[in-house]
């Protein structure tokens, strides 16, 4: 099994597995909804308009997702380069800044699976069955307000895109282990020079453009 196979394993039984803040069934139902984003009539209606609050409507409420819920992955799955502060603040209003981090993590890291998956021309991995176990419900002592959306690790410590998901550490977790494996080989990221099939350039290369084509802020 290679590195990246192995890491989507891990983070695959990391999202069906009680988190931060969510139940596994809660997880597995972001999986579910954030798939569904990709066929879903308002979502693609918000995504081809010129706004997407032109477009009026809302989802519905499902047996593991609140309405507010629903709209986070929705919105963050279908349309995430047009996400705007004032809309955050209404979905953290209603849903808890840690709640609404936790959506976030969680959507960005089965988006990821899920795109590699088809990219390498593979069907999409069947939904694990959610494990049994609540969230852990503990709030970092050490995050704070420093500008961001919600609240991150304050102090010295690593770059901005490195904590972004800090308030909720065990999806940060899964999301670092990741992300360390498809874009960095793990340690290998700090070396200028490295022994794999692209280059150290080429790989900055493909992470540019794909971070410029997907508008991430960073």
């Amino acid at each position: 099994m290679s590195s990246i196979d192995e890491a989507q394993r891990s983070a695959t039984e990391a999202i069906a597995s009680p988190g931060d803040w969510l139940t596994g069934a809660q997880r597995i139902g972001v999986w579910r909804e954030a798939r569904a984003a990709d066929t879903n009539e308002l979502d693609q209606k918000r995504r081809r308009a010129l706004s997407p609050n032109a477009i009026s409507g809302s989802h519905a409420s499902t047996a593991e997702l609140s309405a507010p819920a629903m709209e986070v992955v929705h919105r963050t799955a279908s349309d995430p380069g047009r996400l705007t502060r004032s809309w955050a603040a209404e979905q953290i209003a209603a849903l808890g800044e840690e709640t609404y981090t936790e959506l976030i993590g969680v959507t960005a890291i089965v988006t990821v699976i899920d795109r590699f998956q088809r990219a390498m021309g593979r069907p999409e991995l069947p939904l694990p069955t959610p494990a049994a176990g609540e969230p852990t419900q503990v709030r970092p002592d050490d995050v704070g307000d420093i500008g961001a959306w919600v609240s991150q690790t304050v102090g010295p410590t690593t770059a901005n895109v490195s904590r972004t998901l800090s308030l909720v550490p065990v999806t940060n977790q899964a999301w670092r282990q990741l992300v360390d494996t498809h874009y960095s080989h793990g340690a290998e990221f700090m070396n200028m020079q490295w022994d794999f099939p692209l280059s150290r350039p080429q790989a900055e290369l493909v992470a540019t453009r794909s971070t410029a084509l997907n508008e991430c802020f960073y």
